[in-house]
C-alpha cells in the first residue's frame, strides 16, 4: 500500500527536520563539554562510566580516574568520591571500581569517598550531595565525559551542587569520532527522557542515563 503523496512529504520533512534540530542539540552538547575550568575545591566528584564483567574498570571509568587523580595530584582538591552502584551482574560497582583503580594510581585511602547507590548520573547528583553534606564540602570539581558535561552540570545544579567542569579528555584525549558522535547522539536522547520524565512528575530515573 503506497502512501498518499501528501503524507509522504510530510513524513520526510518531519524526518529531516528532526534530524536537523537533533544534530543541533549534539553539535551544542559536544562544544559545551570541551572548555576545562578546573579550579581548586573541597572535593573531585568522578561519575561511573562502567564496569567489565570481571569487575574492572570500563575504558570510560578508567580515563575519567586518571583525570580525576591528575587533578588530585596537582593539589586542586583534597578528597575524591567516587559513584555508581552495581551494572548488571559485575561482581563490582563502579563506585569500588574506580575507588580502586584511584588507590592504585597513589591516591591514599582516606582520600577516597565513595557511594555505590547510585544507577544513572540524576542519582550520581542525590547521593554525591549526601556525601558532600556529611563532611561538609561545599564545592566539587566534577569529572566526566566532555558529552556528558551539559548534563551533568545541570542534574547537580538541580541538587544545589555548584560544580566546576573538568572534562577527562583533557588527559585522556578525543575520543574516538564514532564513539563521540554515538554518545553524544546518546546524550541529546537522554535530555528528550529527562524532560518528558519531568513533566510526567516521574520518579528519579533508575536507567543508565
Amino acid at each position: 500500500m503506497r502512501l498518499p503523496r501528501r503524507l509522504f512529504r510530510f513524513l520526510v520533512s518531519f524526518l529531516l527536520i528532526g534530524f536537523i534540530v537533533t544534530t543541533a542539540a549534539a553539535a551544542y552538547v559536544y562544544h559545551y563539554g570541551q572548555a576545562d575550568h578546573a579550579a581548586a575545591a573541597d572535593v573531585i566528584i568522578i561519575l561511573g562510566g562502567g564496569t567489565l564483567a570481571d569487575g574492572s574498570p570500563s575504558p570510560a571509568t578508567t580515563r575519567r580516574v586518571e583525570h580525576a587523580v591528575a587533578l588530585y595530584r596537582k593539589g586542586l582538591a583534597p578528597f575524591l568520591i567516587c559513584t555508581g552502584g552495581y551494572t548488571q551482574q559485575h561482581p563490582k560497582s563502579e563506585g569500588r571500581a574506580c575507588a580502586d583503580l584511584a588507590h592504585q594510581k597513589g591516591v591514599p585511602t582516606p582520600a577516597i569517598l565513595m557511594e555505590e547507590i547510585s544507577t544513572s548520573t540524576e542519582e550520581n547528583a542525590i547521593e554525591a550531595q549526601k556525601v558532600m553534606a556529611v563532611h561538609g564540602f561545599k564545592t566539587a570539581l566534577l569529572v566526566t565525559d566532555n558529552f556528558h558535561m551539559l548534563r551533568a552540570e545541570m542534574l547537580f545544579h538541580r541538587q544545589g551542587i555548584s560544580v566546576i567542569l573538568s572534562p577527562a579528555q583533557v588527559t585522556a584525549g578525543p575520543l574516538e569520532a564514532w564513539r563521540a558522535v554515538a554518545d553524544t547522539y546518546r546524550e541529546v536522547g537522554a535530555f528528550g527522557w529527562y524532560a518528558i520524565k519531568t513533566a510526567l512528575g516521574l520518579p528519579n530515573t533508575s536507567t543508565r542515563f
